[in-house]
């Protein structure tokens, strides 16, 4: 039997922040609908029903946004007792959510404990720095609010991690960024480059918020070496993005699609019940059903989605005999638009993993083997 995973957004693209480099307000503008109503609870029903109804040992809930919390705490009460009545075969439930931590109050923290809820909390760095991005729609800091939030989670410990997005311009930030983590005694992050807009593939580096080469690798370099004179002096911060290199490096799968070396099917649930193949590619393009009409395996069967996954299948013939192919698998397929007759362009940042292996492949084995 398989797991699986849903990525639920029952607030649609609303939200309490105005990020400006918000990737999910890019896809949402670039469909007919910006902005789904909240989800309801037959739809939030349906899709525990069907999906405890699937041949899984596990099944991952995963509430996204826009801003997940929006809804409210009933929402999520539903959400509980509608895994209970529909969870005949004890299949192992896994919740999550992720949140931008300003709605989180004392209820929601101990509802979190009480369902055992992983929070993924979206901060970019200390105050100055999560800033430059990251404000409320009235264009004030977000920074103590999430603190507050995450305060509250660890006082009721709430099990969490931290989202971290680096733009170019934080890029230039890292190590202010990972001392700030460490002081704060963060010990689970995860780093999210910034990814380009759908509008921007045709631009230079001089787009304001995506990661081009230069800037991809030396956030990788610094971040990285940061990372491993810690690990080696026994301070272990897990950091996504590295712990996959090793997972690969011993021979295991890594946990991020894109060094999958192809597209998987995320089964994306927007509010309105409209189900999408990934994250970064809710539009009408893409759409493969809506849940409330269509069962999962006709989605995941369907001819839309056979489509986004063949695409995803083709490898530059330079990828083909690069000796970094696996630990890199060609990168996600937002870096690789646009597709022109059904071939995706070159990823944008290959030149960077390349130079960044290069240089740091040793001490990447050396890190392998201090896991078991």
């Amino acid at each position: 039997m398989s797991d699986l995973t849903l990525l639920i957004k029952p607030s649609s693209s609303e939200c309490n922040l105005n990020c400006e480099y918000c990737f999910y307000k890019d896809v949402a503008i670039n469909r007919s609908v910006y902005k789904n109503r909240f989800m309801n609870l037959d739809t939030l029903e349906n899709i525990i029903r069907k999906a405890l109804s699937e041949d899984i040992s596990s099944c991952n809930f995963m509430f996204q946004g826009g801003e997940p919390t929006l809804i409210g705490i009933e929402f999520y009460k539903n959400a509980i007792l509608f895994q209970k009545k529909y969870n005949n075969r004890n299949i192992t439930i896994i919740n999550s959510i992720q949140t931008n931590g300003i709605n989180i109050d004392t209820d929601f923290a101990l509802f979190f404990k009480q369902n055992n809820f992983l929070v993924g909390v979206s901060l970019d760095g200390p105050k100055k720095i999560n800033d430059f991005h990251r404000n409320t729609l009235n264009n004030l800091s977000s920074f103590d609010k999430v603190l507050n939030g995450i305060e509250l989670l660890k006082k009721h410990e709430v099990q969490f991690n931290i989202l971290c997005v680096i733009t170019k311009k934080s890029s230039k930030h890292i190590d202010e960024i990972y001392s700030f983590y460490k002081n704060m005694k963060f010990k689970y992050i995860q780093f999210i480059p910034c990814i380009k807009k759908f509008d921007t593939y045709y631009l230079n580096s001089n787009e304001l918020y995506y990661l081009n080469s230069d800037d991809y690798y030396n956030f990788l370099d610094k971040l990285f070496n940061l990372w491993f004179y810690d690990l080696v002096h026994g301070n272990f911060i897990e950091i996504r993005n590295f712990l996959d290199y090793i997972s690969v490096l011993k021979g295991y799968e890594p946990t991020s699609c894109g060094m999958g070396g192809f597209c998987s099917l995320h089964t994306v649930i927007e509010s309105s019940g409209d189900v999408y193949p990934c994250d970064f590619y809710c539009i009408d393009e893409w759409k493969l059903g809506n849940i409330n009409n269509d069962t999962l395996i006709d989605i995941k069967c369907s001819d839309i989605c056979k489509i986004f996954f063949q695409r995803s299948l083709y490898i530059h013939d330079e990828c083909k005999i690069c000796k970094y192919f696996k630990l890199c698998g060609g990168g996600c397929r937002r870096n690789l638009e646009p597709f022109i007759n059904n071939k995706p362009s070159f990823n944008y940042q290959c030149s960077a993993i390349k130079i960044f292996f290069n240089k740091n492949i040793d001490k990447l084995y050396l890190a392998s083997n201090l896991f078991n």
